[in-house]
């Protein structure tokens, strides 16, 4: 019974089936699969008889939607703020008994499924945009699960499915055209290096990986000018800086910083940073979006806890250099994305990461 519950509550969060549900069958139906999924939470840790509430996220919770909440954005919904502060209240008290009792196998086989939706999605569902989320909807979101599940591997002892992840997850990631993960891909390979000069072999498969989508594009109709850029660096001819600076997050970031310095104490309110805020469209960033809402005390706790995870990764890289990757990937996904508090399944990710780090302390 146990085991049944935590995977579902593990499939329905990591896999993203509330959002699927919205997305496929309508608001009534991803509603319900929505109250599902944390229904699940509350009912593990009922049949467990046991909560391992997380300090650092009851704090986040705390400190953003206590602040943020005495300011309110007229164009967001009181209800919408009510639920999203229970959700998350949900994850923070009831997920940690979830992922407490989940290994590394158990995590890694549930992003490999995430990712692998990307690839069924190209293949079997190809589109106009030519860029594939599968599960996730959102390429950049399945980017993160891929970069999440490739930095998993180096942590995986069986080198047949160590590679076989390694690819399915270079091969999805590549498949999103998210900048971000092509980024942490690079960082995560180089780092690989340090632990051992065989993993250079792994930049051998991401060349595999490229030709195949090289050999495949129309197939799979591939983002034109992404897939461009890409085929340019490959083939070492020249980029168009333009295109590739195009929707670039830097300039997003740059509209929102006035905002900022003019109520840096105790942010401009929730909803303010989200669409229809203050401009027409959020940040595409978490730091700039919980300072934006909730001001100084929260984005300091906030860094506070990345700070530790940073710390605490640092300190294990030897033995377990999987969670500086898994740090890397958190941070820097961070960093182009402000759906935090309501991408539940960075927040099981996050969450599993801490969680291991503490075991390691304990065990030590």
């Amino acid at each position: 019974m146990n085991r049944t519950l935590k995977y579902l509550a593990l499939g329905f969060t990591i896999l993203n089936f509330p959002t699927i549900g919205l997305s496929v069958f309508g608001g009534a139906v991803g509603s319900i699969v929505s109250s599902l999924s944390f229904l699940l939470m509350i009912a593990y840790a009922a049949v467990s008889k046991s909560m391992k509430p997380s300090r650092w996220f009851l704090l986040i919770w705390a400190s953003y939607y206590v602040i943020a909440g005495l300011q309110f954005n007229l164009n967001v919904g009181a209800s919408d703020y009510i639920s999203r502060m229970f959700k998350f209240l949900i994850v923070a008290i009831f997920a940690g008994e979830i992922l407490n009792n989940t290994n590394k196998k158990e995590m890694f086989w549930f992003l490999f499924i995430g990712a692998s939706s990307v690839i069924i999605n190209a293949v079997f569902f190809p589109d106009n945009y030519g860029r594939y989320g599968g599960f996730y909807i959102d390429p950049n979101a399945a980017g993160f699960i891929c970069i999440s599940g490739y930095a998993l591997t180096y942590a995986i002892p069986n080198a047949r499915i160590r590679i076989l992840g390694q690819f399915i997850f270079s091969l999805a990631g590549f498949l999103t055209f998210s900048r971000t993960f092509i980024l942490i891909w690079l960082l995560v390979n180089l780092i690989s290096l340090k632990i051992s000069l065989k993993n250079a072999r792994v930049f051998i498969l991401g060349a595999l990986v490229i030709i195949i989508m090289i050999s495949f594009s129309k197939e799979l109709q591939l983002n034109a000018m992404r897939f461009k850029q890409l085929e340019n660096i490959v083939l070492n001819e020249k980029v168009d800086t333009n295109e590739l600076n195009e929707d670039s997050r830097t300039k997003t970031w740059a509209i929102f910083y006035d905002y900022i310095l003019d109520k840096p104490i105790f942010g401009n309110g929730y909803g303010s940073f989200q669409g229809n805020g203050v401009y027409r469209i959020g940040p595409h960033n978490t730091f700039l979006f919980i300072i934006g809402e909730a001001g100084i005390i929260a984005i300091a706790i906030f860094l506070a806890f990345q700070f530790v995870l940073l710390k605490k990764s640092l300190e294990h890289f030897k033995k377990n250099p999987q969670f500086i990757m898994l740090f890397i990937a958190q941070f820097l996904f961070l960093l182009t994305n402000h759906n935090y508090f309501t991408a539940y399944y960075l927040l099981f990710v996050t969450l599993w990461f801490y969680i291991n780090i503490k075991k390691l302390e304990n065990e030590n």
